[in-house]
């Protein structure tokens, strides 16, 4: 473990001088707010020619935009490109489409920032890039080299996050096929859990070589293995319905924000969210104090305290008796004796 770390931090000082050489020797200047350590996260694999490619794609993006240096989301821009394609700016997008990519894409990032073990988030969009409306993407705070269980079942819950928030918006007959690349990915991971790592509770600490789809195993065996497959995806389908229907009035934020900006930073959702949760809490002692208002209201003196009511109603029962006895007694003196 001591030696991964130790290549892995001997990876991130070789990406640092790729990236200090690269932009000397094409005399690319840096604004202040550029994080080399945010690109590190971001680009696990990138070789130096890499590197060098992500630099010119956001100095030419800079030049475009008349900037004297390279900014960070010149930075952002170009890594997005080479990862996941250009920006489809031609692409006619329905109103409704957007909405639901940016639904999907809330489902996504929420999940991801209210259950423990999954990595931060570090920007979601709704800007069309290749083949994906959108995305929300997550960066490791720090290198790793093995990932364990918990941290797997958390990806399988942001997985589902983006099916689960269109069945709760739009209703279960209108889910699309936008998530159909999320259920693949959590498919295949759930897969490996129980085939490759180990984590299956039925299957065991076992191994099976699933790359032919099975047909080299039992069929019992098979079966065995996509029931926990099943149950590891139901169970996190599960747990993201429970965080986006506890945290409704969040989605609904995030995703009116992603409709009007577009793209959002994880500094920026988590400041979202915080205003939200903090108009909530000042909502609900008003919600309160209306509540026992009308309850006040509605309910009669009379019947609030019930001892009150029985003592009041003694008294006047007395009252009537004294009453009733001091007329009887006058009646007696005025009436003639031996009549």
């Amino acid at each position: 473990m001591i030696l991964d770390d130790c290549v892995s931090f001997l990876i991130r000082v070789t990406y640092f001088l790729c990236w200090i050489f690269v932009s000397h020797q094409i005399q690319v200047l840096k604004a202040d707010d550029v994080d080399l350590m945010i690109i590190a996260r971001g680009t696990p694999g990138f070789s130096g020619a890499d590197l060098a490619n992500l630099i010119n794609i956001a100095a030419i993006k800079a030049a475009m935009d008349g900037a004297k240096a390279v900014s960070m989301a010149d930075l952002e821009h170009a890594k997005d490109k080479i990862q996941m394609g250009s920006e489809r700016k031609s692409a006619v997008i329905s109103e409704e489409s957007r909405k639901l990519t940016a639904f999907l894409e809330g489902g996504h990032a929420l999940v991801a920032i209210h259950t423990d073990g999954a990595l931060p988030v570090h920007k979601a969009t709704i800007v069309p890039r290749g083949m994906a409306l959108g995305m929300v993407t997550q960066l490791p705070d720090k290198d790793e080299t093995s990932i364990s269980r918990k941290q797997m079942l958390a990806t399988l819950d942001v997985c589902m996050g983006g099916r689960v928030a269109e069945e709760l918006i739009f209703g279960e007959n209108e889910v699309t096929s936008g998530a159909s690349s999320d259920l693949r990915k959590a498919t295949s991971l759930a897969r490996e859990m129980v085939t490759e790592y180990g984590m299956g509770n039925e299957v065991g600490l076992v191994t099976h070589d699933y790359e032919d789809d099975g047909r080299s195993m039992s069929s019992e065996t098979r079966l065995l293995i996509e029931k926990e497959v099943k149950q590891f995806l139901e169970r996190a389908y599960n747990n993201a319905k429970t965080i986006l229907t506890t945290h409704n009035k969040e989605l609904h934020a995030l995703a009116n924000a992603l409709l009007e900006h577009e793209t959002l930073s994880g500094t920026q959702i988590k400041a979202l969210l915080a205003q939200v949760r903090s108009q909530m809490q000042q909502q609900q002692p008003q919600t309160l104090e209306a509540q026992n208002s009308s309850q006040s209201n509605t309910v009669p003196p009379s019947s609030s305290n019930p001892a009150s009511a029985a003592a009041a109603a003694a008294a006047a029962a007395a009252t009537t008796a004294a009453a009733t006895a001091t007329a009887a007694a006058a009646k007696a003196k005025s009436a003639p004796v031996g009549s």
